[in-house]
């Protein structure tokens, strides 16, 4: 069967250990409802309502749940805690798919407020001081840093990255075209690395359009020669659409961003990328 986690079965969450042998199906995965913060190490999920909760999706045996069932949530076991209950999940790779999960009750959320975010590792994360960014679109660039009077808060480059299950494309569709992307194909991705604080960050969630609706922050894992830097902030689009051409000015920052940081190989896939799906030919000056 298919189990969705959003909290401590999460990757990096306080009891992952117990599936982190499990298939992954969906790093990227999401079902309707809200998240909310007990402050009690782990979060309670309502399957209600029309906003999102994000997690990960495993494939998972019988033996397996009962083993999640005897989990102990505040001395209390999982499947009292929590009430079983099969769900609608979507994501990038299967669509919409139907997955076990643990939701609880409304009236164990009664005085809390939900989650901005619905992504429990974002809730955990954002406030640090400072943080790994990963750009895969134009941020990996610096003109609109420049433009912005921000680019002093972008020059420590940690260097090219790779993300695992994560490419970039353009299915995000405004006025002038399309832009970057980041959806989950199973194959592994390449972007820019940066450490950054706090003001970078609320630059960032300014620029990606997060408090419209555009993008969502995500937490992702990004390898950059041979260290894995955990928990970097990235920005995924909340309503992908088909992929479309991005404007020349757009796709030139991407393809002039990219070069001497990504690998070669990535460069020209990015590239070849605007040639073969648009018939977009890009200088990088």
């Amino acid at each position: 069967m298919y189990l969705f986690v959003y909290g401590t079965l999460r990757k990096h969450g306080s009891n992952h250990q117990v599936i982190q042998n499990e298939e992954l199906v969906a790093s990227q995965a999401w079902s309707k409802g809200n998240l909310y913060d007990p402050e009690k190490g782990f979060p309670y999920f309502i399957n209600k309502g029309p906003k999102r909760v994000y997690g990960e999706v495993y494939k998972i045996s019988n033996e397996k749940l009962l083993e999640i069932k005897d989990l102990n949530y505040g001395n209390t076991k999982a499947e009292t805690f929590y009430q079983p209950s099969t769900i609608s999940v979507m994501t990038d790779l299967l669509g919409e798919i139907e997955c076990v999960t643990f939701i609880n009750s409304e009236e164990q959320a009664v005085g809390l407020f939900p989650l901005t975010y619905g992504d429990w590792l974002v809730h955990l994360e954002i406030e640090k001081d400072n943080h790994t960014y990963f750009a895969y679109g134009s941020c990996m660039d610096n003109e609109r840093f420049k433009l912005a009077d921000v680019d002093h808060l972008f020059t420590n480059k940690i260097g090219g990255g790779l993300t695992d299950r994560l490419e970039m494309n353009y299915s995000l569709s405004v006025h002038d075209g399309g832009r970057a992307n980041l959806i989950e194909t199973g194959k592994q991705g390449e972007g820019v690395l940066y450490k950054v604080n706090k003001e970078a960050v609320e630059y960032l969630f300014m620029r990606e359009g997060v408090y419209n609706g555009t993008y969502r922050p995500a937490m992702i894992d990004v390898m950059v020669d041979g260290r894995l830097y955990e928990k970097s902030l990235t920005f995924i689009v909340l309503d992908p659409v088909k992929e479309c051409a991005p404007p020349l000015h757009y796709a030139t920052e991407i393809i002039r961003g990219s070069k001497g940081t990504v690998s070669p190989e990535y460069h020209s896939k990015l590239v070849n990328d605007l040639k073969t799906k648009f018939n977009l030919s890009v200088g990088e000056t």
